[in-house]
């Protein structure tokens, strides 16, 4: 479904990410996790487009989409932040993908309306995002990612800003949506819960080399590498 092939990005004489080489099944939901400052939201930045990877090249469904922007790629991207529009309503902020794709306004009204139930929004199409909690501003977010129907859902540490028990209901809310609407799916977090908790399978990153890639249990049975087992808590 997307395949990452030799990618490297440079900011300066930094290097992000180094020869990251990546490829995800049709449905299948791919946690990348590492410390802070590791590449994995660089990473994600350049599957969305956001970012331009230096070398190596993106591709979704075979095609190559490197050097595409981002609204070319049919991908739905949830920001840590959530970027919502402040001064927009609920309805209009889902809408908004549908409107720059040029999808008649009665069509797209029900399709964000239907997202919005899908993700337990019922009744708040005309509140404004700073009338919401954190959670439903979240659930805002992804229905605005679902609703243009993306071959792939990027997410950026979507749940860090809530709070524990918030957290804990929306990553199982996540996963049950995800597995609901088989969307093919890359989740980047620092929380090795999360990442157990609900990925199909994990890549771990450290200075923007994916160090292994694999179900949990493998990782936490067969490490590839020093990282990885103290990352995971282990010891030889």
């Amino acid at each position: 479904m997307i395949e990452f092939q030799e990618v490297s990005k440079n900011f300066g004489a930094v290097t992000a990410v180094r020869n990251a080489s990546l490829a995800l099944a049709d449905g299948e939901l791919l946690a990348v996790l590492g410390p802070s400052g590791c590449g994995k939201t660089t990473l994600l930045r350049i599957a969305g487009g956001y970012e331009q990877a230096g070398s190596g090249s993106v591709r979704i469904h075979g095609r190559d989409v490197t050097r595409l922007a981002p609204e070319a790629r049919n991908v739905g991207m949830v920001f840590q932040n959530y970027a919502l529009f402040p001064h927009m309503s609920v309805l209009d902020n889902v809408e908004f993908g549908l409107r720059m794709r040029g999808v008649a306004k009665e069509e797209r009204g029900a399709r964000a309306a239907a997202m919005l139930s899908l993700v337990g929004l019922d009744g708040a199409e005309k509140r404004k995002p700073a009338e919401l909690s954190g959670g439903q501003q979240q659930r805002v977010a992804l229905a605005r990612a679902l609703v243009i129907e993306p071959a792939v859902l990027l997410l950026d540490e979507p749940l860090a800003n809530l709070d524990r028990n918030e957290r804990l209901r929306m990553r199982d809310e996540l996963r049950a949506l995800q597995q609901r609407l088989r969307i093919t799916t890359i989740l980047v977090t620092h929380d090795q819960e999360e990442a157990l908790a609900i990925a199909d399978r994990i890549a771990v990153m450290d200075a923007g080399r994916i160090e292994q890639t694999g179900r949990a249990l493998d990782l936490c049975l067969n490490p590839a590498s020093p990282f990885v087992s103290s990352f995971f808590g282990l010891r030889g």
